[in-house]
């Protein structure tokens, strides 16, 4: 039988309990075994059972190259785990392939107007975004153990989430927030199903190749009478496309890995 590894952190796997079981569950229709790993122990696991692929759910590269020069089969790989959960790698990887995006800086000094964006490099959820009127402010919410980036403000009518699997479009949701400048839809905002352009799949299908990625979320950001290319998600969620659609995205998920694997 062929036997994959699902991981998480301690604290997201306790969040996305559903999603681990659905996984199992569509596993096992495939006659794949499938266990929950929390990433601290994921290793020593590995390093003592046969395992055959991972679906790494986590945010540490460094613990995902260590399997993967293992040999093991990753969904996703480790540059796109990299990428994707740095904000600045994710703006220089825009940045370096013509994606149209905002400008994004390490230094505040470097924004010259307010309000300005700031984000923790590496946050997620929208839980370390904050809208900035000053610098004074920024200070008061600097936290000494996180690294962020600046971005000009840009008022927007939402953003959109599209989700690609096996470098297709399988769907496209919108998010947007009456009570909040964050969109997410973890904070409150209004989700709904979207009709992407051709040039926004055409961008989020480039960035999953690029990436040699197997399921990510690519999110743009609808403002200027256009949109601009905003964040990768991975580990890409779920629950917003179960809620504003039929699409069973673990089941094409899990038949998709079931052919990688076989």
């Amino acid at each position: 039988m062929i036997s994959g590894l699902i991981v998480y952190s301690e604290i997201d796997a306790s969040k996305n309990e559903w999603f681990i079981n659905k996984c199992q569950e569509e596993c096992s229709k495939k006659e794949i075994s499938l266990i929950y790993k929390e990433e601290k122990a994921a290793i020593d696991y590995i390093n003592n059972n046969h395992v055959d692929f991972v679906i790494y759910r986590a945010r540490n590269s460094e613990l995902l190259k260590e399997i993967e020069v293992k040999g093991i089969r990753s969904f996703n790989n480790s540059l796109t785990n990299k990428t994707a959960n740095d904000k600045f790698l994710t703006y220089q990887f825009f940045k370096n392939n013509g994606f149209p995006c905002l400008d994004s800086f390490l230094n505040i000094n470097e924004v010259d107007s307010y309000p300005l964006v700031m984000k923790s490099r590496a946050g997620h959820g929208g839980s370390e975004v904050f809208l900035i009127k000053n610098k004074e402010e920024a200070s008061r919410i600097s936290n000494s153990n996180n690294a962020y980036i600046y971005q000009k403000y840009i008022p927007n009518n939402g953003d959109v989430r599209l989700y690609v699997l096996d470098n297709k479009v399988i769907a496209a949701i919108k998010r947007k927030s009456d009570k909040d400048f964050r969109n997410n839809y973890s904070l409150g905002g209004r989700v709904e199903p979207f009709a992407p352009s051709k040039e926004m799949e055409d961008i989020a299908i480039e960035i999953s190749k690029l990436l040699k990625a197997d399921y990510i979320g690519v999110d743009f950001l609808l403002a200027n009478d256009g949109y601009f290319v905003n964040e990768i998600e991975d580990p890409v969620g779920a629950r917003m496309l179960y809620q504003t659609s039929d699409i069973d995205i673990i089941k094409l998920f899990v038949e998709y890995i079931s052919k990688k694997v076989a």
